[in-house]
């Protein structure tokens, strides 16, 4: 029976840890996505820049 509940506690420290190893994993892919997100924007801005100037020089 204590063989049992050691090997239950064992299980569930291991379910933890991995728990915690996805829920890391899961931040760094939100802050990538926000990276990627704010690097579409500015290339964005940039766009609509170069459209702007390149206007300038149609006849």
């Amino acid at each position: 029976m204590t063989a049992s509940i050691l090997e239950l506690s064992e299980i569930s420290q291991q379910s933890a840890s991995a728990s915690q190893s996805v829920a890391a994993s899961s931040e760094e892919q939100l802050a990538s996505m926000e990276e990627i997100t704010a690097a579409a924007g500015s290339l964005n801005e940039m766009a609509d820049k170069l459209n702007k100037t390149v206007e300038r020089f149609k006849l």
